[in-house]
Order: C-alpha cells, then sequence, then structure tokens
C-alpha cells in the first residue's frame, strides 16, 4: 500500500501535468473552513481568506466556492501559479529533484482516493461551477486549552487570554502576536456566539447537501474535543451512516477534562458496532438492494499534533501532558477497530533533537497494533428482516501514520536555521529509517518506515541545505532569542534544560539580539 501510495502520485504528476503545470485537484475538491473567523482555502497550504457573508443567504456553498477560489481555478487550467500555493511550488522547486521536481501534496493530494476518481469530470467542466467537495476539514471554535509557541490568540483561546495578560511579545521591528494587528487582518474570531455566527449557520444549511458527496471529513480547532459542533456531527454520521466516508478529527489528546476523551471514544466505539441500514441514494451490487452491513462509516482517522517527544514535545505545545498522550492513544487504538492514528508533527528547528525519539515511538506503536499481534477477526451480524447475514473477516491494515509538514512561520522556529549541524543530525535520522524500512509482504506486517516516508524528510533535508539569506538568517536568531526569553519568563519553562543540545545555537541568538 505504502509503494502504491508513492506510485499513484507519480501517475498523477504525469495527468496533472497534461492538463497544466500547476494543476492541483485540492482546489476543486478540497475545502478547510474557518468559521470562528469567517475564512476559508483549499487545502491547509494557501493563506486563508474571507468569505464573502453577503453571498452565503442565497448560496452556503459559497463557504467553498469563493470568487477567489474560482479565478486561481482558472490560473491553474492554464498553467500560471497561484501565489498562495507557494508551499508546494517551494517543495516542487527545491534542489535535488528529478526533471520534474521533488513530489508536492499537489501530487499526493490529487492521487488520493478521495480525489482521483473524479480527475476527468473535474477537467470536463473547468472552473467555473459549484463544486461540491469531497475532502472538508472544519474548525467551529477556538477554544483550546494548549498554548503552542507557534500559534496564535486567533486559534487557541489559551493563547488568546496570555496575550490579554501580558501584550504581544516585543521583537525586532514588530509586536509578535499582537490583537491589534490580528484584528486588522481579520484575523480575530467574531464576537458572536456560535448560534449567532452566519457561517456556522451557513455550514449547517450546507451539510445536508454536501454530506453524501463527502468522501473524508476532519474536524479542526482549537481543541475540537471541547466543541459541541463535534458531537453533533458525530452524531449526524451515527443516524446517517456513510459507508464511502472517512471522519476524522484533529486533537491534541490531553483535553482539559479527561472525561471528554471518554466522552469521544465511548462516541466512537457506539458508532463502530456493525448495523445493517438502508441506503437510498446507493445500490448494494451484492445483493441488488439497499441494505448494507457495516459501521456507521468507512473508516475513523485521529489525527494527533506532535512535534516531537516526552519533555521537548511539552515544550513545544504548552499544556501537553506527554505520557497522558500516549495513554490516550493506546486506549484509543486498544478499544476501537475501525481506527487509525496520525501524528502530525510540524516540522520545526526544535523538532530536530527529538525526531529519532519521535520516530522510534511511531515504529513501537506500529510494532503493538500493526505487527504481528494484530490479527484478522471475523464480525458476526445478527438476522436482520427475515436475512441471515453470513460473518465476514475483517482483514488487518495499516493504523500508525505519521507525517511531517514543514512550519513556514514563525520565522525563527524555521528548520532553515538549524545550520550544519541540523542538517548532519537529520542525514543520520535518514539512516535510521532507511535501516528500518518495512518488509516487502505488505499484506502481512504494517511495521517499519516506508520509502515515501523516507522521501519526505529527504524533501525537508534539501529546504534545510538550500538555507536562508544570511541577513534574514540574523535576524531570525535575534528573534528567536527574544521570544524564547520571554515565552520562558511567561510560563515558566527553560528553554536550556530542556533543549540542552541547543547551546551553543543559544548562544549565537543572544550575540545577534545584542550586537544589532
Amino acid at each position: 500500500m505504502a509503494v502504491e501510495y508513492h506510485d499513484n502520485a507519480t501517475l498523477m504528476r504525469v495527468k496533472l501535468n497534461k492538463v497544466s503545470s500547476s494543476f492541483c485537484l485540492a482546489k476543486w475538491l478540497q475545502v478547510s473552513l474557518h468559521l470562528p473567523q469567517g475564512k476559508t482555502q483549499s487545502c491547509y497550504h494557501p493563506p486563508t481568506h474571507n468569505i464573502p457573508v453577503e453571498l452565503l443567504k442565497n448560496n452556503p456553498g459559497v463557504l467553498h466556492n469563493t470568487p477567489q477560489k474560482i479565478e486561481e481555478r482558472r490560473m491553474m487550467m492554464t498553467g500560471k501559479r497561484p501565489a498562495g500555493c507557494s508551499y508546494c511550488w517551494k517543495m516542487e522547486d527545491a534542489p535535488g529533484g528529478d526533471e520534474l521536481g521533488h513530489m508536492s501534496d499537489r501530487h499526493y493530494r490529487s492521487s488520493e482516493w478521495w480525489a482521483a476518481p473524479v480527475f476527468d469530470e473535474i477537467v470536463q467542466k473547468g472552473a467555473d461551477w459549484d463544486v461540491s467537495p469531497r475532502y472538508v476539514e472544519v474548525n467551529f471554535n477556538q477554544a483550546c486549552n494548549f498554548k503552542c509557541m507557534y500559534c496564535s490568540p486567533h486559534l487557541s483561546t489559551t493563547w488568546h487570554n496570555e496575550i490579554k495578560e501580558y501584550g504581544p511579545y516585543k521583537l525586532k521591528n514588530f509586536e509578535h502576536n499582537d490583537l491589534n494587528a490580528l484584528e486588522s487582518m481579520n484575523l480575530m474570531p467574531l464576537e458572536v456566539s456560535q448560534k449567532d455566527n452566519p457561517y456556522v449557520q451557513a455550514f449547517w444549511d450546507w451539510w445536508p447537501q454536501i454530506y453524501h458527496n463527502l468522501r473524508v471529513f476532519r474536524m479542526t480547532g482549537g481543541e475540537p474535543l471541547m466543541d459541541n459542533n463535534t458531537y453533533k456531527v458525530l452524531d449526524y454520521v451515527k443516524n446517517n451512516p456513510h459507508g464511502q466516508l472517512e471522519l476524522s478529527i484533529t486533537s491534541n489528546m490531553c483535553p482539559p477534562r479527561q472525561e471528554l476523551f471518554d466522552k469521544f471514544l465511548t462516541t466512537v466505539k457506539d458508532m463502530e458496532v456493525i448495523r445493517v441500514f438502508e441506503d437510498s441514494h446507493n445500490l448494494n451490487p451484492e445483493t441488488n438492494n439497499h441494505w448494507y452491513i457495516q459501521s456507521a462509516f468507512k473508516h475513523f482517522m485521529l489525527f494527533v499534533s506532535c512535534d516531537g517527544y516526552g519533555k521537548q514535545a511539552e515544550y513545544m505545545r504548552n499544556g501537553m501532558e506527554f505520557p497522558r498522550l500516549l495513554n490516550n492513544v493506546r486506549s484509543f487504538l486498544k478499544e476501537t477497530r475501525h481506527t487509525s492514528v496520525s501524528f502530525i508533527n510540524t516540522f520545526n528547528i526544535l523538532s530536530i533533537p527529538s525526531l529519532q525519539d519521535f520516530l522510534q515511538m511511531i515504529l513501537d506503536l506500529r510494532e503493538e497494533f500493526g505487527g504481528k499481534h494484530q490479527e484478522d477477526y471475523v464480525v458476526e451480524i445478527a438476522p436482520t428482516h427475515g436475512v441471515t447475514h453470513p460473518p465476514f473477516v475483517k482483514k488487518k491494515f495499516q493504523r500508525i501514520w505519521f507525517d511531517i509538514p514543514v512550519l513556514r512561520y514563525p520565522n525563527w522556529f524555521m528548520i532553515q536555521n538549524a545550520g550544519p549541524e541540523g542538517i548532519e543530525k537529520i542525514k543520520n535520522i535518514i539512516k535510521f529509517m532507511e535501516d528500518n524500512v518495512q518488509g516487502e509482504d505488505y499484506s502481512e506486517t504494517f511495521t517499519g518506515f516506508k520509502p515515501y516516508e523516507i522521501l519526505k524528510l529527504k524533501r525537508n533535508l534539501a529546504l534545510m541545505e538550500e538555507g536562508i539569506d544570511i541577513q534574514q538568517l540574523q535576524e531570525n536568531k535575534e528573534n528567536f532569542y527574544r521570544f524564547i526569553m520571554e515565552h520562558d519568563r511567561r510560563r515558566n519553562v527553560n528553554f536550556l534544560e530542556t533543549f540542552p543540545e541547543y547551546e551553543q545555537f543559544f548562544l549565537e541568538c543572544k550575540r545577534e539580539a545584542y550586537n544589532r
């Protein structure tokens, strides 16, 4: 499967380029919605832009099909590169790629199971039509009990409270996370209740229209386990089973109250109950009727935000209790069956020292939940409607995943600041991954690393080796020092105690701060 994933993306790259060198299905089929602020983006890489609220009354689909996106689709049909998609352009243009450049999320996303089947339809219809997305990611609320070091008040209520108490971080030539600046950019949430938020209202008007066309639905935050809309969605899916839907949540796995995790776990377990239901939208080709046997969803993916290992992970994501995170993840994997977990490591300069420990954690979990201990199992179905249903076998599958998307802001946390020592560290870790590649027989084991996972780290290494302008590097180091000093004072933590590997780097940053 891992080989197929990379091979499919390679083949899709050829198909996309036959349309144009910038064509990407995600611009049509994927949407990330930030309802507290009334903003949208295609995937999570481009910057968000405003949803025209005046257009929503007549068409809630404007949550996705904004005038800006339609124009960007026109650009992609003709080979022009929308500036907001620079993440992928930078990946593709990084040194060391083949004649077509490095693989980017433009290729991987477009090749995925929810996008590739409608390639021809998108090409045929072009840019100007009201697309019903197949991959929807939504943030209902910025309520969050974490203050991740690279986050912001408009995405976390705890960050918001800190800035209200202490003010913004005073860095070189600007103030970081200044509420007035965020408000001037229309990034702060609307000061209305959720029931009065026109974007949340439009979503619930739109939801029944797009539900049966959806293939992936993902809830983010803030912390979605703290939001009632999360459980409203789960209840809707439970009462309207969707056999082609991959449902997912991005969580910190350390909610402010453990009972919120317990409620979430109980809900997912209940949704997994195998049942017979009627789907009037689809005919079952095996039985020639509308009765299906399955759980409420095709699959449930739990995305877990974690940028390192142990105390260093806790430092980067203030509020995390790393042992509790691992315990909750293991409970989820043990007590559910039609589910997987994907760790999202927002790859930044502080991710590097504990990266090998993070990857060892992935290996350990893959062995525990995907190696010899995972078995096929038989599912028994009780007779329904006078029909006796034969038992069927659920095959074992990959349950532990991870990704390492590169952090682009704040600049002082970018991996390009790490220098030669960081580059050498990553090279050694690539060797560690290559020494632990998964075996050839993917049907029997789901342990080890996959070739495309190694390629992603090599892509990140290429960015580090490309480096940045010396003046920008000096400014980044100065702001790193200024930010860390204020960060540690406000949160009663100690950078050098947590990251002794960076003692020399921190001294260099200090010199930049005092020499200017």
